[in-house]
Formats: C-alpha cells, structure tokens, sequence
C-alpha cells in the first residue's frame, strides 16, 4: 500500500479576493499557529519523501512540518496559472472574460495562463512518477488547492465542472492509501 498526505499551504499574506494561482505570496502572520495545528495532525505520519511546491508558502510549511527531513519541490505542484489575472482582484477582472473562460475553464486558459486540462496534466504527470517511480511507500506533498482538487478528481472519480464544489480550507489535510491500482480510500484528516 501507498499513502500519500496532501497538505495545503497556510494562509497566504494576500487581500482576500485576489487571483493569485502561481504569484510568489508569503504567508500571513498566523501562520505558526497555522502550522502547529497541521503538525499535530500528522505527527503519526512518517514519510519516506517528501515533495513541495517551489512556492514560498509551500516551501516555508514543507521546512516547518518537516524540520529534520529534506524535501523536493517541484514545479509541477505550483498551482495553475492565472497569466495576467494574476494579483489581481476576481472582481476587478473583465466580466464578459471572466465569463467566457468560467463556461469552458477545461479547455480556455486566462491570458498568458493554462487551462484546467493542462493543469491537470502536468499534476499527473508528477503524480505518475511519484507512484510508478519511487521506492516511497509514505509521501508527503505540501501544495495548493487546484493541485489536491487534480488528485481527488482522480482517486474519488469526481468530474472537472463538480470538483470546485469542494471547499478545502488553508491548511487542509487529506490522506489517499493506494491500495492498488483499483481501490484506493481517502481520508480527509483536517478540512
């Protein structure tokens, strides 16, 4: 059996209703209470490696979780890219755009960003190689929402135009054991 612990970033430091998929934020100032309430909940979990966005406040929660371990970012586990929409407020971004793209958000990208279905790709992809490649049979990946939405869109066969339906909050743990290549259960340990 394989488990896989995905763990999303702390609170970003950045005005609530702001686009910011890839953008390089910070995080804010709760994040050592933020980062103790995710260590208490897994500190059972012993991993064998450990992956991280290249983002800082990935990385930064990757080094405070895992202290005494080293761990690989990776760029396949930024989140997808919001091109020139980054940074900006959702309010503030075109509407007729904005609508367009949000009909067909699998296929359209924003401008100068991807679609859904090149995100979903490339999140794949490293999801292969983690599973067929490496001798780990106990992976932590500390990463975005979009990233564990790719994963659970997979292992809980939940459509792309459904899986937005499921809120997961900063600091969400969800726990996936591959028991084989057809059963697989997920748990989520801190929503």
């Amino acid at each position: 059996m394989m488990e896989i612990l995905l763990i999303r970033h702390t609170t970003p430091n950045v005005e609530p209703g702001t686009c910011y998929g890839q953008s390089d934020l910070d995080v804010n100032g709760t994040f050592e209470k933020e980062a103790s309430e995710i260590k208490k909940i897994i500190a059972d979990f012993q991993p064998d490696s450990i992956f991280s966005s290249p983002l800082i406040r990935c990385s930064k929660l990757a080094q405070k979780l895992f202290p005494d371990l080293s761990f690989q970012r990776d760029d396949r586990l930024m989140e997808m890219s919001f091109g020139q929409w980054e940074k900006q407020l959702w309010q503030d971004l075109p509407k007729d755009k904005l609508d367009i793209w949000a009909k067909d958000f699998m296929h359209l990208s924003p401008p100068g960003g991807e679609s859904f279905k090149d995100f979903i790709k490339r999140i794949n992809e490293f999801e292969t190689e983690v599973i067929n490649k490496t001798n780990s049979t106990k992976t932590a990946i500390v990463t975005h929402s979009g990233v564990i939405r790719s994963f659970l869109m997979k292992y809980l066969n939940i459509p792309s135009d459904k899986i937005f339906n499921l809120h997961l909050n900063y600091g969400a743990v969800i726990k996936i054991d591959i028991h084989s290549a057809e059963y697989s259960q997920v748990k989520i340990l801190k929503g």
